[in-house]
């Protein structure tokens, strides 16, 4: 578990790469077909996702759902939307009940999950039928060497120690690309779409509620 410290070193790190957060709004539009869609954005960390979520679909209505309460704080800290309200939760528990949720969206969030095959159904069950799960992914296939290099580069952009030691330890904890595809199917998602190989640092996997 991240410590207070480090949780708002990263927050204040990450504020840097709005981008990240623009690509992957733009794929929880692309997938919304209400006009006021309900999101979960499971692991909402420092809530800089959702916050860009309500830039480009302002009439949403967003959960943000995390096990750290310094990450709680600090997402309704940097969202200041009437939308959006934060509550603990895990990918195991999630809040909400059955059938209620359009989209539930997470980044970077599985690495930490305690028990995958059971997160995925309590996803599934929280979700409406025909609704998506948007899932970007720390990718186990990365090349070590190439990990290195990223973790030069956040210490050179002045990370911190700790802050890169936490991005760079996930890695240690992460899935490939087929065994996040078998615990949609195992869960019985249907796939709709994949983006990314063994070469990236990460990939985004969709699956829907069938």
């Amino acid at each position: 578990m991240i410590d207070d410290d480090t949780a708002e070193r990263f927050s204040n790190y990450m504020k840097k790469y709005p981008k990240l957060y623009s690509y992957l709004a733009e794929i929880v539009k692309k997938y919304s077909s209400s006009n006021s869609p309900f999101i979960i954005d499971l692991g909402v960390g420092a809530g800089l996702l959702s916050k860009e979520l309500y830039t480009q679909i302002s009439s949403a209505k967003i959960l943000g759902v995390d096990p750290n309460d310094k990450m709680l704080k600090l997402a309704k800290k940097n969202v200041d939307f009437p939308g959006f309200e934060v509550k603990k939760g895990s990918s195991e528990n999630i809040p909400s009940s059955d059938s209620s949720v359009d989209i539930v969206v997470s980044r970077f969030s599985l690495a930490y999950w305690k028990n995958p095959k059971e997160s995925f159904k309590e996803i599934y069950r929280v979700l409406r039928k025909d609704g998506f799960l948007i899932l970007e992914a720390i990718n186990k296939d990365f090349p070590s060497w190439r990990l290195f290099l990223i973790k030069i580069h956040m210490l050179f952009n002045k990370a911190g120690f700790d802050v890169t030691k936490y991005h760079v330890d996930v890695y240690k904890k992460a899935y490939t690309i087929s065994q996040v595809e078998s615990f949609l199917l195992d869960s019985d998602f249907s796939i709709v779409e994949k983006q990314g190989d063994k070469k990236d640092w990460k990939f985004l996997i969709i699956g829907k509620k069938n």
